[in-house]
């Protein structure tokens, strides 16, 4: 079975997942229930047990490192998780698409929170909220949100990210995830508008 082919219910779980594991810090596994997510491989899809057996079988230090260094902004970033780091003119956080995205999620009826002001397009939460989306069958929302708000950058980000990254389970994370939003946009019939890549991270 692939990725492509999974009920809504379980794409919204798969979405989920995938939007926590960009998200949270390995050593908030545990709070944030991934531990016993992670856990689970004997879904129907092989590629998505194999994601996540490479992180079981990684160390949380590894894996915590290569965390910080792609998203806690220790150095320079190679891929920068916020959507408005490619879309705004200047490459700010909360710019003008960030705040274009508030909108769509206040429509929503969504309030993200976080413990770090973490600026509402970050990749890990954004996909938190597609799932969300799917998951109460809210199609045009999350067909709107692919075509508005995520594939316009999502492209530029995950160039970079599969670049830069160096561990096993990222990477496979990071295909997976570009597999599945695909599948959803072609679903969807979603027409992405052509956007410019204002970021000045390396390729």
């Amino acid at each position: 079975m692939q990725i492509s082919q999974l009920e809504p219910q379980d794409t919204s779980i798969v979405l989920k997942l995938f939007g926590a594991l960009f998200y949270y810090q390995p050593k908030d596994y545990p709070t944030a229930n991934l531990d016993t997510l992670l856990s689970n491989t004997d879904t129907p899809i092989e590629a998505l047990n194999d994601m996540l057996r490479s992180f079981q079988n990684e160390s949380e230090e590894v894996l915590q490192m290569e965390h910080d260094r792609m998203f806690a902004g220790i150095g320079e970033m190679p891929a920068p998780p916020w959507g408005s780091a490619y879309l705004d003119k200047e490459a700010v956080l909360f710019g003008e698409s960030t705040i274009e995205y508030r909108y769509f999620l206040q429509r929503c009826g969504f309030a993200l929170e976080s413990d770090q002001r973490e600026p509402e397009d970050q990749i890990g939460l954004m996909l938190m909220v597609l799932g969300m989306l799917i998951e109460t069958d809210q199609q045009k929302l999350a067909a709107e949100m692919l075509r508005e708000h995520l594939m316009t950058w999502f492209g530029f980000f995950n160039k970079r990210f599969k670049k830069a990254v160096t561990l096993t389970p990222y990477s496979k994370l990071s295909s997976l995830t570009e597999e599945l939003l695909q599948s959803l946009s072609d679903q969807y019939q979603v027409v992405v508008p052509a956007k410019r890549d204002y970021s000045d991270a390396p390729v």
